[in-house]
């Protein structure tokens, strides 16, 4: 492997560089000039999603654990889109005076979920997948948490950060038992070995409850009202949309890839799910008089009818995934 392979990152790397970019911008703007930093780190991410459109080479790194395909870069772009609607509705916000002191924290807070969410989207094992996870969900606390001067916001902090250590303990002893019986953590390799035997089974159970979490299914989202209630709105946004879209993202390519022998035995489970969902997150939406709430209920509700592509299996399933997510990023912000 070359330096020249690393393109395949450039995803990452451009976002990497774009956080950098900011923080040296933080320490040599005096406190009077704070408000540029808003315009320079939008005009720098607009350049990194435009950067992200532009057709590459696709391959493996590090022996297939970072996998990078049209697909996976598509997703990318996806979520880019979605972080630049984000910055450009928190610009306002942003300019106010109890925010001043804190504008280049919420670029890099953000950029930093945002390269956890590709990695874990370009992952090919579990290990990178994990990784990716955390590192895109505990910056998503300190964001939650932004509100220095609101309780609820605090509390946010806390729920989500409570409720992410419960879900990852969960996912993690879920992929301990997926590992004991197969004994990789390749998702290549994982595939051909997956089988109906208990402990796969088992595994494959804690494995969808850890990321159901993660996706605010019905009967796992109990957090989540709570949470987009407390965090400030364009935090709300990002939550609902671009965290959502990496985790469905992800969740899809696993059970499509991984899980591909088993079909038979997660389509009725992902199926009752989609329907509960769906169902019990739009009669609480019915009842709210909180727009937030009601924005989180919307949101669990939306996680039903992606489970409903995943249902479809296959080439056709994964575009509907893909489609409908797309949809939802202009639909939702």
């Amino acid at each position: 492997m070359d330096l020249g392979q690393f393109i395949l990152m450039r995803h990452e790397l451009l976002l990497t560089i774009a956080a950098l970019a900011i923080l040296v911008a933080e320490i040599f703007t005096n406190e009077k000039n704070k408000s540029g930093i808003i315009t320079f780190a939008l005009g720098l991410f607009a350049l990194v999603t435009i950067v992200g459109f532009i057709p590459g080479e696709t391959g493996n790194l590090f022996g297939g654990s970072f996998q990078s395909s049209q697909l996976t870069t598509f997703m990318k772009n996806i979520l880019n889109l979605a972080v630049l609607i984000v910055f450009l509705q928190a610009e306002g916000w942003l300019r106010k005076p109890e925010n001043a002191d804190k504008i280049s924290e919420y670029f890099i807070l953000t950029l930093a979920t945002l390269i956890g969410m590709n990695f874990m989207i370009s992952a090919g094992d579990f290990l990178i997948f994990y990784i990716g996870l955390e590192t895109a969900t505990i910056p998503i606390a300190g964001l939650a948490a932004f509100d220095k001067l609101k309780s609820k916001s605090a509390e946010a902090g806390i729920k989500l950060i409570l409720s992410s250590a419960l879900s990852s303990g969960i996912l993690l002893f879920g992929l301990s038992m997926l590992y004991g019986a197969t004994g990789t953590i390749y998702f290549a390799d994982m595939a051909g070995l997956i089988s109906k035997d208990a402990m796969t089974l088992l595994g494959f159970i804690f494995f969808v409850s850890g990321m159901g979490f993660k996706i605010s299914l019905v009967p796992f989202h109990f957090w989540t009202a709570d949470v987009y209630e407390g965090a400030p709105i364009n935090v709300t946004s990002y939550l609902s949309v671009v965290s959502k879209g990496a985790a469905a993202f992800i969740f899809t390519i696993i059970l499509f890839t991984v899980f591909k022998n088993i079909v038979e035995l997660w389509q009725p489970m992902i199926y009752t799910l989609a329907v509960f969902t769906m169902t019990l997150a739009n009669l609480f939406a019915l009842r709210q008089d909180n727009i937030k709430r009601f924005l989180a209920f919307s949101s669990i509700a939306q996680a039903g009818f992606i489970l409903l592509g995943i249902i479809g299996f296959g080439e056709l399933g994964m575009t509907s995934v893909v489609y409908f997510v797309l949809v939802y990023v202009f639909t939702n912000l």
